[in-house]
């Protein structure tokens, strides 16, 4: 299936511009033909185009399907961002396709990486919920600092990884709730200190297995099990 990205306003479909130079250009799309486009609702839409041009691709539409490739279950994975975006991207784009919720990139107190570029990451984000044919976009936040998560004092069954060597639950026993907030550090680990805020604002201290991992192979680790969980 061939899937655009637009928006909605006044009972009528626009492509992003980003999608029309592929849509009118590339596959030679013109008035009266058939698209399916996803806006980051949740719902697949069909719409039959109207005006084809290079600065416009618009028309009318209907809805195809309700939360078309959504998941039984609401997950947010708040982590710190890699001092590599390349492996930070490459877990956005793996956690979208396996059906992650939200992501809030952290910055904590031993972080390496202090600016995000959001465009870059709603563009990979688009692209996976695109490929993994998913309507839904997640929530994806600004850097946020750790403090400032933990005042969100999210609901949901929360929960945090780290490696010191305390007494921590198998996420796997936790992985089957139906909201879950997961909490993963930056290369260096979450400090002390923070490990105590978090389990003082109610997260669970969990482990991912025997293995050290990567920032990255963590967070999506998290968002494999639960994934797997609700198969």
């Amino acid at each position: 299936m061939q899937l655009f990205y637009g928006h909605i306003a006044a009972e009528r479909f626009y492509l992003h511009e980003s999608e029309i130079n592929h849509c009118v250009r590339v596959l030679r799309k013109n008035a009266g033909d058939s698209i399916h486009f996803i806006t980051g609702d949740g719902n697949l839409y069909f719409g039959t185009i109207e005006v084809a041009s290079k600065r416009v691709v618009e028309g009318t539409y209907t809805v195809e399907v309700e939360r078309w490739g959504s998941v039984p279950y609401d997950l947010t994975v708040a982590v710190a961002p890699t001092k590599n975006m390349d492996r930070f991207e490459w877990f956005l784009e793996k956690s979208i396709e396996l059906g992650v919720s939200r992501i809030i990139p952290l910055r904590c107190d031993r972080s390496e990486r202090k600016v995000i570029k959001e465009d870059r990451l709603l563009k990979v984000a688009l692209s996976a919920a695109k490929q993994s044919l998913k309507a839904r976009l997640p929530q994806i936040d600004p850097l946020t600092s750790f403090e400032d998560f933990i005042a969100m004092n999210l609901e949901g069954t929360r929960c945090i990884a780290h490696c010191e060597n305390t007494e921590r639950t198998p996420f796997t026993a936790l992985a089957p709730a139906k909201s879950l907030i997961v909490l993963i550090g930056p290369e260096g680990d979450f400090t002390p200190d923070e490990v105590q805020s978090a389990q003082q604002a109610g997260f669970t201290p969990i482990h991912l297995g025997q293995s050290r991992l990567r920032t990255e192979t963590a967070a999506l680790t998290a968002v494999s099990m639960v994934y797997a969980v609700h198969l």
